[in-house]
């Protein structure tokens, strides 16, 4: 395996609205003045422009970083979500699923507990590749689906998720959205630190640190570390990690200013073997949970991912800036998984999965952004080139070893014979896109007209002991965005949005054609309210995703015979409402609360069922209480509800997920010298419910969590 270094530098850095912030204080109050597109580090408010990357002092943010042009949520014609840190803090998130388990339209746990992955649907599809890190994708194949790695939530600022076909600003991607991570970055605004240690009932524990420095005016780093492990509720999986992320901004001129990020992953995540589907209900189901299937003497894994990147941006001085970004990711995973099959009486069939990954990418991002006025109208302007090389090595071996006894286990000594089948992939992928923005505001109507042009290309094979698998594709497409809104000077807004993705697929139909790409359309309705009373966002959107040229099987008949093939005549309709708020209330209380409706229906393959692990209902709340105030001051307490409704295992719709409710508690308490202690409490009734069902395997939401922390900030 090819190693990479102890410490790989990495960086992302997304270019985004706002002024420099290391430049001298004249210079920033002419930026302030159009806020389109720039690298900031510290935090700056300008007649509602909130900076999209720096660190939030509450729950509420008015912008994203993932809409690429910095405009305000509250005018922006998308369903957009942003989870800053003190709400992920607040709920005791150590992953992504979990900072994220609040949020409308998103279901998570389809792997369970799983270290390795952050597994999410959003409106009704699976976003294994479209996990972003500052804008640019993070994945470790080229080939959809295949779950980019788990980051480390501690080296996050904020998790934003964008709802909706979005391949306009992001390329091919499925239609159902994206998650965009923004990585913690150098401030300019003072010198701060943080150390800390975490366990948890489970056995886990961590130690962490933070650290910004400031030198002078135009200079400033930070240092974000963390080490420790991971259990889930079957014991003998302990998954270790260290992380390390490393940010600086300099500013070569008032002008012009240039950041560097980094980030570095080694962990050794196992994979979950899930349960026998069979042997649920027959067992105890808290018993079952926590069983281990698998094996110590074979499991094993090592992987490294490193990334480093770096950002531009200029300021021409007449509205106009260039932002670049542009990073480099080197991923390598070695692992030895032990997974179930057959189930006879209480013997559990298994084999061993072998996999050698290697994973090289590099990415950049290129935007012009400025303003026009054409009369009483005013563009805010923005013109891109993205593009992406891959480069992806793997071999997959599986083969069949002892089966295990329920009853009565035995664990060790276990022989992995030849593998049965063997697979050995190469691939390279490039692609470029082209992308303009018109952000039009007349009065109080705004409007956004957007387009893009995509070249992708793709060469390479699969070679297995049963054949071979060709991926060479060539693929072009037109995708866009139009959207009209009304906004009036209450803080109400209300958009009609029309929005197209496209998404790349391998293999070829049943006439030997190469496939096409399955193509997603929406019809969104949406209304927002920022009021002025308190601190909040409340959000409401009435959607209609379609995803067309999806395959279907089809057998037809032939001289000589049938030959059963693939025809791209399938498609996926969700219809959706979903309301999300966020809310900070005066005397110390704040809010978060989410409902999602969804109906689906599935013609072609699966013709009239409804999708995968798309509940029809689902909701979420979320309160906390701070005391401001007495002998109690300094005292936070929240608590939560998550309801996931009913929803089928599979698109074959044959096994079907029982709804389950969840209660969340978490406490804090902040003494004058800066010490945090924080207590939460995940799924506090201990529920044993099954969150996925997978090929020949169920798997169970996390049980009862119980962490508790401290930590010191200066």
């Amino acid at each position: 395996m090819n190693r990479v270094a102890p410490l790989f530098l990495s960086a992302s850095v997304i270019a985004m609205t706002a002024p420099c912030a290391l430049a001298q204080e004249e210079e920033k109050e002419t930026r302030r003045d159009t806020f389109v597109g720039a690298i900031v580090l510290d935090a700056v408010t300008i007649e509602g422009f909130q900076n999209p990357n720096a660190p939030l002092e509450g729950r509420v943010a008015r912008s994203s970083a993932t809409t690429k042009t910095g405009r305000p949520l509250l005018e922006t014609q998308s369903s957009v979500s942003v989870v800053p840190r003190a709400q992920i803090e607040e709920q005791g998130a150590t992953n992504l699923s979990e900072a994220l388990s609040y949020s409308a339209g998103i279901v998570t746990e389809n792997y369970g507990g799983d270290p390795r992955f952050d597994s999410l649907f959003l409106r009704g599809f699976n976003l294994e590749n479209d996990k972003f890190l500052d804008g640019l994708r993070l994945m470790r194949s080229t080939q959809f689906p295949t779950s980019a790695p788990a980051f480390e939530l501690y080296g996050l600022e904020r998790v934003e998720v964008l709802r909706g076909p979005a391949s306009v600003l992001y390329g091919a991607g499925t239609p159902a959205g994206l998650v965009n991570m923004i990585q913690k970055r150098a401030q300019a605004d003072g010198d701060f630190t943080e150390l800390g240690f975490s366990a948890d009932s489970k056995g886990s524990a961590s130690v962490y640190g933070d650290a910004n420095r400031v030198v002078d005016d135009r200079f400033a780093y930070r240092v974000t570390a963390k080490g420790g492990n991971s259990r889930t509720d079957v014991e003998e999986i302990d998954s270790k990690r260290g992380y390390l992320g490393l940010s600086a901004s300099y500013a070569l001129s008032d002008a012009t200013e240039l950041e560097f990020m980094a980030s570095y992953h080694g962990d050794a995540p196992i994979s979950p073997t899930g349960v026998p589907s069979g042997l649920i209900g027959q067992v105890d189901a808290k018993d079952l949970r926590e069983f281990y299937f698998g094996d110590k003497s074979v499991n094993d894994s090592d992987r490294k991912m490193g990334t480093l990147s770096f950002g531009l941006t200029h300021d021409f001085g007449n509205g106009w800036r260039l932002n670049n970004t542009l990073r480099y990711t080197d991923f390598d995973w070695d692992y030895d998984s032990v997974y179930i099959s057959g189930l006879t009486g209480t013997s559990v069939g298994r084999g061993v999965i072998t996999q050698r990954e290697n994973f090289r990418a590099i990415a950049t991002d290129l935007r012009l952004a400025g303003s026009a006025e054409t009369g009483a109208v005013t563009h805010a302007l923005t013109f891109g080139i993205d593009a992406q090389k891959l480069r992806e090595r793997a071999y997959t071996g599986f083969s069949t070893i002892a089966p295990i006894d329920y009853a009565a286990p035995s664990y060790g000594g276990i022989t992995v014979p030849a593998p049965w089948y063997t697979a050995d992939k190469s691939v390279d992928a490039t692609q470029v896109g082209l992308y303009a923005l018109d952000e039009i505001e007349f009065g109080n109507w705004r409007a956004t007209a957007g387009l893009r042009y995509e070249w992708t290309r793709q060469e390479g094979q699969s070679v297995t002991n049963f054949g071979t698998t060709d991926y060479a594709r060539e693929d072009r497409q037109l995708t866009g965005h139009l959207g009209l809104g009304y906004l009036w000077d209450n803080g109400v807004s209300v958009y009609a949005a029309y929005s197209t993705s496209y998404l790349p697929q391998p293999g070829f139909d049943i006439d030997n054609n190469p496939l096409e790409p399955t193509h997603g359309k929406q019809w969104e309705l949406g209304a927002k309210y920022e009021p002025t009373a308190f601190d909040g966002l409340f959000t409401a959107a009435l959607y209609d995703l379609r995803e067309t040229d999806r395959n279907t099987s089809v057998t037809e008949e032939v001289e000589g015979g049938t030959i059963t093939g693939v025809r791209q005549i399938g498609e996926a309709r969700i219809r959706g409402l979903e309301l999300e708020g966020v809310a900070e209330f005066g005397q110390g209380w704040s809010v978060k609360g989410a409902y999602t409706y969804a109906s689906t229906d599935i013609s072609g393959e699966n013709d009239g069922n409804e999708l995968a692990n798309t509940p029809r209902h689902a909701a979420s709340l979320w309160l906390s209480h701070e005391f401001q105030s007495g002998p109690m001051q300094g005292l936070q307490l929240g608590g939560g509800l998550r309801y996931i409704g009913s929803r089928w295992a599979s698109d074959a719709n044959t096994e079907r997920l029982e709804a389950v409710t969840l209660v969340d508690l978490g406490a804090s308490y902040e003494w004058e010298n800066g010490v945090i202690g924080r207590l939460n409490v995940n799924n506090l009734t201990d529920e044993a419910y099954i969150s996925a069902v997978g090929l020949n395997s169920s798997y169970y939401g996390d049980g009862r969590t119980v962490q508790a922390s401290l930590s010191r900030r200066w």
